[in-house]
This record gives C-alpha cells, sequence and structure tokens, in this order.
C-alpha cells in the first residue's frame, strides 16, 4: 500500500457497474495505482462471480509489482468485510475495497490486508478531489 493516497473516480464507478452487471452475482478483481492513485482493474482469466462468493485463480497472477490490491462487490446493503473476505485481503496486497447496493460512490468501503477500515481520498484522474453532494 505504500505510497497509495487516493482512487480514481472512474475506478469507483467502473466497480459499481460491474458489481450492477454481475448481479446478483459477487464481482471480484485486482487494481493497480499509478502516482499514488488506485485508478485500473486487473482481471484474471478465470475468475469466478458468484451468488456467494467469487474468486480468482492466484496461479493465473502474473508478476506485477503495481498491483495494490483487490476489489468485490457484495450483493447486499453491506460493505463489511466478512472472514472470507479478510483471507482475500492477507494474500492480495495491501488496499481492498468492498461495494454494496446502491453500488454507488457513497456505498463503497476500503480495508487494508488486516480488514482494518481506511481512508482514501475520491479524486478525478488529474488528483482532484471529487466533491460528493451530501
Amino acid at each position: 500500500m505504500s505510497g497509495v493516497w487516493a482512487v480514481c473516480v472512474d475506478f469507483i464507478d467502473a466497480l459499481n457497474e460491474a458489481a450492477r452487471s454481475t448481479y446478483p452475482d459477487e464481482f471480484i478483481c485486482l487494481h493497480r495505482a499509478h502516482n499514488g492513485i488506485i485508478d485500473e482493474f486487473v482481471m484474471l482469466p478465470g475468475s469466478v462471480f458468484g451468488e456467494t462468493h467469487s474468486f480468482i485463480n492466484y496461479w493465473m497472477d502474473p508478476i506485477d509489482y503495481e498491483r495494490t490490491g483487490s476489489a468485490h462487490s457484495h450483493p447486499g446493503y453491506s460493505a463489511e468485510a466478512s472472514e472470507d473476505d479478510l483471507q482475500v485481503f492477507r494474500s492480495t496486497g495491501g488496499v481492498h475495497f468492498i461495494t454494496c447496493l446502491p453500488y454507488d460512490r457513497t456505498s463503497w468501503r476500503v480495508y487494508n490486508s488486516a480488514g482494518e477500515r481506511i481512508s482514501l481520498e475520491l479524486v478525478y484522474e488529474d488528483g482532484t478531489k471529487v466533491e460528493l453532494e451530501e
């Protein structure tokens, strides 16, 4: 997670769109950061999206020094990490997103590899902070 300070709003919008398109199944992917901003999906071949769980085939994961963690969806209204989520967090980097219904710019949470909530700025591609309506 070293040097990661923000997530691009386009990444969050794409994560939510992927969650909507796989609903009621869960979506899962890995991600990369550039210049401290998480902004890119990493989709591994053979990923499985399921009703109660999703998984990725780690043996399909190439060496990637820019990869920063995982992102997945929950098909309900809770973005709290489960015990299964914590196992994924421990093995896939330092920053982990969970988004949940209604899959919008405020429905996601971010965790470290120990499952503790952390904060990242929501920014545009140029690093400008996104102001969300209350």
